[in-house]
């Protein structure tokens, strides 16, 4: 079984927030795709089986794309709805008693009014981001 799960999360319905659900719909590996719209705690049964998270998500600034090791945040909120891949990362090495090793992929995106279509920025972020990924999966 292939230890690493990819996890798309943000909203289909606003254009560009969309864009890290719609990477996992460019993924043909072999690999467990589980899409969301939030991070919370009710994700943790499933990446429980996997030691490699890689969450998927659009960026409203910064680099077309952006790749990232989490690590633990010493403060995190008592709170368990819209955590950070931070905050999850403590939660499910408490919850699951094991460790994890958290990626972040963030996209640019340009346009997050109500609608399916992604900006042409975003379109060209999201090949940026599969290319980059299907790499980074071949080498690990």
């Amino acid at each position: 079984m292939n230890k690493t799960v990819l996890v798309g999360f943000g909203n289909e319905y606003r254009k560009d927030d969309g864009l890290g659900i719609k990477l996992l719909d460019l993924i043909d590996e072999k690999i467990s795709k589980i899409k969301i719209q939030e991070l919370s705690i009710d994700i943790l049964d499933d990446i429980k089986d996997f030691e490699t998270v890689i969450f998927v998500d659009a960026a409203l600034e910064g680099e077309d794309i952006n790749f990232r090791k989490i690590e633990k945040e010493p403060k995190f909120s008592p709170l368990a709805h819209h955590l950070s891949p931070e905050e999850l990362l403590i939660w499910a090495e408490n919850i699951n008693k094991k460790n994890y090793e958290f990626y972040l992929l963030s996209i640019r995106g340009y346009d997050f009014d109500f609608g399916e279509e992604l900006s042409e920025e975003g379109k060209k972020n999201l090949l940026k981001a599969k290319d980059f990924l299907l790499k980074f999966l071949k080498e690990h």
